[in-house]
């Protein structure tokens, strides 16, 4: 069977198939990034999970790459410990670690210290029951930041009426306006 050459042309035919062939390479070469990017993302965050975990801390990291770099951003989530007053310290000795490793360069260290019931059910390793009856009071850091919180008095909050409201505001006003004069 023979094709009217008016109808198909065989050089439209391979400007088609050359059309398929460079949408499919340029498909191939996004998922290869991506593959590329969730592996140097993961290499990343085991390069810092590691390092952590030979000073005995326990950390969770997220790595991602900022759009239209070449750069990194690592979050890392911990309980609160005093080591990590000097975060500043850690993260430039992360960054020369990982630019050694890997050769990426990290440019953002997001750190993140929850507190409570999330602290204990994320962050707690081993027997989720331990992780529910441990307690804030249970970590000496914040014990120690909290201390001072504690003792401070609680404010009293009531509700009033409007025209109390009104009265306070131009009794203040008045109060306001009297320091004012003396002061010129």
């Amino acid at each position: 069977m023979r094709f009217p050459t008016d109808l198909f042309d065989l050089k439209n035919f391979y400007l088609l198939l050359a059309g398929g062939g460079v949408i499919l390479v340029h498909m191939l070469i996004l998922r290869f990034r991506k593959w590329r990017e969730a592996r140097n993302a993961a290499a990343i965050a085991g390069t810092i999970v590691e390092y952590f975990r030979k000073s005995r801390v326990d950390v969770s990291v997220t790595c991602m790459r900022i759009t239209g770099t070449k750069r990194f951003t690592a979050f890392i989530e911990s309980e609160p410990m005093k080591r990590f007053r000097l975060s500043h310290i850690i993260e430039s000795t992360l960054r020369d670690l990982v630019h050694n490793l890997h050769g990426l360069d990290l440019d953002k260290v997001y750190w993140r210290f929850p507190i409570g019931k999330e602290a204990q059910i994320g962050m707690m390793p081993g027997d989720p029951a331990k992780a529910r009856d441990r307690t804030a009071d249970d970590d000496d850091y914040i014990t120690e930041g909290l201390t001072h919180y504690r003792h401070l008095p609680k404010a009293d909050v009531m509700e009033t009426s409007w025209t109390t409201f009104e009265e306070a505001s131009i009794s203040i006003q008045e109060k306001n306006h009297s320091d004012n004069s003396k002061n010129v």
